[in-house]
């Protein structure tokens, strides 16, 4: 009789869905209370999370990155790069590969920026220190294969394992950029005193070597020959080494040009390192995950970045049609982590929608009852990450009060647009000059649509604050995903935002509309200081 209610009075909502049990299949199995509490939606971080390949869905990457041509993942923050590149690191014992990941997290991108090879024409000024981190990384991989074949080219790659990181081959990327220097040769890579004495070895012929430093190009020249040879001949297991992590230091390097020329380097010597084995047909590949916006940027410092779109995938998991509300890769993520937790949902078309079943939860937009996983994404970026916190949120507030209704999303929300609020301002912060003046601005814009002219009369005693044009703030914004444009045309809007397209770009004729939840955010932010103020 519940399932058939169609509206329940706020007073008696919490006691009756308390009490109301799920039925699957004639049988009872337990209240959606129960039920939100029992699940285990996992860690916001893929990069972290320990359980990844528990509730991992795989739209296709494993093929498309493992075992087929593509270099770079691409994606918005969030949109679960490192978890990606998390699950295949898991992956490469079932599958017999080895893995490398490499974190740029604590990489000193700093030293790193210092050394550019004058060879070298800019952008491509960095490709020498890139070659060398990944090609050493590479000849470790082989070193350590247990299924390695002992020959002439082998003992040459353990040579220069052996005798330039001798032992200890953890980081050796950040390694190589710790003992590379400038020289007026190139860039050097410096041998320990110890190995001074040796360098007569038949590793070191042919390389210049100048005050304990080795020509870095010589190196490269004679390693990448060596572990081509040693591919092309044997058998050995498949290599995937992955960058991720590099848009760490993104806010620090902003005003240098030299960190966008550093990214583009690697682009290219990863086209040119994957191109070169693909066409011996040798399995090592290369892989760089990047943030969306960065990778963009870089076609205003190179135009050859059009040639690498046929060995990118990008993720995004927009939903922007109306059938894809039903079908979409956010629900199906949200899914696999539910029946994860609850097989019992397993044979479930949604199991979400069994657990969320608004004909008893009565959840609200305005005065028009809304689906809860539309709410929920409404107030998102359309990220794994943001959906996975919002219903994170819904469950701690379940366990605080013991109910589960339409009060208990909005609760919930609060919590959670305080949390999408900073997840944005620590990537906005570095852009704008007074936060507190641009927040104060978009509260008064309000949650309606408003048009350009609208925002440049408010705008104007805000401009000594945000020392900013008003048409460049909203065009930051709208990259943000922070803004979005709306074309009203009689019953339809049509809705253009970066969260559906990462090329789209702001249009100053139609008109604008803040996001859900960041304006809930900032709603949020402003009420809980007033409070906190006042007691």
């Amino acid at each position: 009789r519940l399932r058939q209610l169609t509206h329940i009075h706020p007073d008696t909502a919490p006691l009756l869905y308390s009490t109301r049990l799920i039925t699957i299949r004639g049988m009872m199995i337990f209240s959606g209370k129960q039920a939100i509490k029992k699940i285990d939606f996992g860690d916001i971080d893929g990069l972290y999370d320990p359980k990844i390949k528990e509730y991992f869905l795989d739209f296709n990457f494993w093929d498309r990155i493992v075992l087929h041509d593509c270099y770079y993942v691409i994606g918005r923050k969030g949109t679960g790069k490192s978890a990606i590149y998390n699950w295949i690191e898991q992956r490469q014992y079932d599958e017999g590969i080895l893995v490398s990941n490499l974190s740029f997290k604590e990489f000193p991108f700093e030293k790193f920026l210092k050394l550019s090879d004058d060879d070298f024409s800019k952008p491509n000024q960095y490709q020498s220190i890139w070659r060398n981190i990944i090609l050493s990384e590479v000849a470790r991989l082989i070193v350590l294969d247990q299924k390695n074949s002992i020959d002439e080219n082998y003992k040459i790659i353990a040579d220069y394992v052996n005798f330039f990181f001798g032992t200890d081959l953890t980081e050796l990327h950040k390694e190589v950029t710790r003992r590379a220097e400038k020289t007026s040769f190139g860039i050097g890579l410096k041998l320990k005193k110890i190995l001074r004495i040796k360098a007569n070895q038949e590793w070191m012929n042919g390389i210049d070597i100048k005050d304990g430093l080795s020509n870095i190009t010589m190196i490269n020249r004679k390693l990448q020959k060596v572990i081509e040879d040693y591919l092309k001949l044997h058998n050995a297991t498949q290599i995937i080494v992955q960058f991720d992590q590099l848009d760490d230091n993104y806010t620090l390097f902003l005003e240098k040009e030299e960190y966008f020329q550093s990214i583009i380097s690697l682009f290219k010597v990863v086209y040119d390192i994957n191109k070169i084995f693909r066409k011996h047909n040798i399995k090592t590949k290369i892989v760089i995950y990047l943030r969306s916006d960065i990778y963009y940027s870089i076609n205003s410092f190179d135009a050859e970045s059009a040639r690498w779109e046929q060995n990118k995938l990008d993720l995004n998991y927009a939903i922007v049609t109306r059938s894809d509300w039903h079908n979409s890769k956010l629900l199906k993520i949200i899914n696999r982590r539910i029946i994860n937790s609850l097989p019992e949902l397993r044979e479930e078309r949604n199991p979400f929608q069994v657990i969320f079943d608004n004909r008893i939860l009565n959840l609200k937009e305005g005065n028009r009852r809304e689906d809860p996983f539309r709410y929920i994404i409404h107030r998102t970026l359309h990220r794994p990450r943001d959906l996975i916190q919002f219903c994170i949120k819904i469950q701690e507030e379940v366990f605080s009060t013991d109910n589960f209704y339409f009060r208990t999303i909005k609760d919930a929300e609060k919590e959670y647009s305080l949390w999408f609020l900073g997840e944005i301002e620590n990537e906005l912060g570095p852009r704008i000059n007074d936060l507190k003046a641009l927040y104060e601005l978009l509260r008064l814009m309000g949650r309606s649509p408003y048009s350009l002219t609208e925002f440049k009369n408010r705008y104007k005693r805000y401009k000594n604050s945000l020392k900013i044009e008003a048409e460049e703030l909203l065009r930051l914004l709208y990259q943000f995903g922070i803004i979005y444009n709306i074309n009203l045309r009689g019953k339809y809007t049509e809705i253009f935002s970066i969260i559906r397209n990462d090329r789209s770009v702001f249009n100053r004729d139609l008109k604008i509309v803040t996001h859900k939840g960041f304006y809930q955010g900032l709603h949020t932010s402003k009420f809980s200081k007033r409070t906190s103020g006042s007691t």
